[in-house]
């Protein structure tokens, strides 16, 4: 079990990689289209707030599953 949880991670954190590419694609075509600065700053710090959720999630998750082989533990996380 504790196998499959860390492949679902490593899925999500694959899937979370490609999406900030995409975005950081973004950002730079919209920076040559000559996009207004602010607007660029402001999708800037957006993006990087989403990776920095989502590295914290990630981690949150991998400790879980940790923490998850000790079964006395983990049955104090869901009382």
């Amino acid at each position: 079990m504790k196998e499959n949880l860390k492949q679902s991670v490593s899925t999500v954190l694959q899937s979370m990689e490609q999406l900030n590419h995409v975005f950081e694609v973004e950002l730079f075509r919209l920076e040559q289209e000559g996009a207004d600065a602010q607007d660029l700053r402001r999708l800037e710090q957006g993006v990087l707030a989403m990776k920095d959720a989502g590295r914290l999630y990630l981690t949150w998750a991998d400790h879980f599953i940790e923490r998850m082989g000790d079964a006395e533990v983990y049955e104090e996380e869901l009382e």
